[in-house]
């Protein structure tokens, strides 16, 4: 009976622990899908969209010599990608990734509030 009772245990530690294995592997799908979207997004604002015309910030610079209108020029794409950060504090606060919610939290909400709010307010920008 007590080999009967340890095969069981020793069952569900295992299915456990395989159920940990595949949780860390989608994690680690999702962030490395994560982190390739941020690189891709901050590399379209880096540089010269040529599939819908558009200028991004060097292209713009160079070629106008001048920033105004630069913002106008990727305020969508920014905003965009500016407030797909919160899921920074999605991804601590379910424990993917081992930074504190609160670090993660107050970085993200800053950024989101110069993006949304600070750059509505002052019309110059």
């Amino acid at each position: 009976m007590a080999s009967g009772e340890e095969d069981s245990t020793n069952g569900s530690a295992s299915e456990a622990v395989g159920k940990r294995r595949c949780l860390g592997l989608l994690a680690t799908a999702w962030l490395t899908f994560y982190n390739i979207t941020m690189t891709a997004g901050w590399l379209v604002l880096a540089t010269t969209c040529t599939v819908v015309k558009m200028y991004r910030l060097v292209h713009f610079y160079v070629e106008k010599g001048i920033h105004k209108g630069l913002y106008k020029s990727i305020q969508k794409t920014l905003k965009f990608f500016q407030t797909f950060i919160l899921l920074e504090t999605v991804h601590c606060s379910i424990g993917i990734v081992p930074t504190s919610v609160l670090v993660a939290g107050v970085q993200g909400s800053s950024r989101i509030f110069m993006v949304w709010l600070v750059t509505h307010s002052i019309k110059p920008i």
